[in-house]
């Protein structure tokens, strides 16, 4: 294996390439800042969205609460409901029996 010296022209020529690769080392540092900037700002991205749809649920989950709440009052009232007609049915009969009482004493 043979050895080689330095010269002037080498050295010069290996400074060239040095510079070369950190000027290369400096753009990649750039573009990765660029890259992170970017996922940065992309998850923030994808956080708020994912807290949107949480409270879009929410909401959701809310109004189908109501819903369900408003139905259980209705039937509440229907059954009421219900339940005085039944009452009215017998109070009508009950006046329709004391009118023919009272239209035919004899019978």
């Amino acid at each position: 294996m043979s050895t080689s010296r330095w010269n002037d022209e080498k050295l010069d020529r290996l400074a060239d390439l040095v510079s070369g690769i950190a000027q290369q080392v400096e753009g990649l540092t750039q573009k990765l800042d660029e890259t992170t900037n970017i996922a940065n700002g992309n998850a923030r991205v994808i956080q708020a969205l994912a807290d949107a749809m949480a409270e879009a649920a929410e909401e959701r989950r809310a109004a189908a609460e109501e819903r369900l709440e408003i139905l259980r009052q209705i039937r509440q009232q229907q059954s009421e409901i219900r339940g005085m007609q039944t009452e009215n049915h017998r109070m009508w009969e009950m006046l329709l029996s004391q009118r023919n009482q009272d239209d035919n004493p004899n019978t």
